[in-house]
């Protein structure tokens, strides 16, 4: 159990490092989450988030996101979803640019679990998104097919703590041209403050076609039980 202890306060701290040293880059930006999914039933859930992103450490929104969906638990290793999102994103990362660009998201996802043994997981899932841009003052109405495919392990350290690694490659068809749009790796801190509420920190490196991004990511998640007398009976 120290040793476990250690080696997460070594993570956190690697974690808070790396933050910290790409806090004040142009092209950084700390997303900020909460989530809450609504459990219907043992096969059902209702997927929602909402996140406010800023420009490096700052109180500047860079991106305003809600996210909403059905989720449906096949079995224990399968899972399904759909639903729809809106987003709203600066046109630059000037902070005196205060125009935001709308676009509307339809989503589709499949999500595998394997358990490699008692405490490690690898989670994979497929996602595709159908794009819909409104036009604004750099660019014209636009639509893009995305293609996403991520894959993440989960080590369990305690009843308490968890952490993630994982990896997201992205393609993309727009304009007739089916394009890589960026990759993502990154590193998760996870803690489990009951059986409902978990709070999570880390770290994404993202490399675009001609940039890279860095996103500090913290992220509150309530699991909202629905008819839960019917759940404990």
């Amino acid at each position: 159990m120290k040793k476990r202890r250690q080696f997460f306060i070594l993570i956190t701290i690697l974690l808070l490092s790396v933050q910290f040293s790409f806090a004040q880059q142009a092209q950084t930006l700390v997303w900020n989450t909460f989530q809450f999914p609504v459990k219907l039933s043992a096969k059902w859930q209702i997927h929602n988030d909402i996140s406010y992103r800023t420009i490096g450490v700052s109180t500047s929104a860079f991106q305003y996101t809600f996210r909403t969906g059905i989720r449906r638990f096949i079995n224990e290793k399968w899972n399904v979803a759909m639903g729809l999102a809106f987003f709203f994103t600066r046109t630059s990362f000037d902070k005196t640019n205060h125009e935001f660009g709308r676009e509307f998201r339809l989503w589709q996802e499949a999500v595998k679990e394997n358990k490699l043994n008692k405490k490690l997981s690898l989670f994979r899932r497929f996602r595709t998104e159908e794009r819909f841009f409104a036009a604004t003052s750099k660019k014209d109405e636009s639509f893009a097919l995305r293609f996403r495919y991520r894959m993440a392990v989960v080590q369990t350290l305690s009843n308490k703590w968890k952490v993630q690694l994982a990896n997201e490659y992205m393609r993309q068809l727009t304009g007739g041209e089916f394009v890589f749009q960026q990759n993502r790796l990154g590193a998760t801190a996870i803690y489990s403050v009951n059986t409902s509420i978990q709070l999570q920190a880390g770290y994404i490196w993202s490399k675009l076609a001609m940039a890279t991004q860095h996103f500090i990511t913290c992220t509150i998640t309530k699991t909202i039980i629905a008819n839960e007398h019917r759940h404990k009976g």
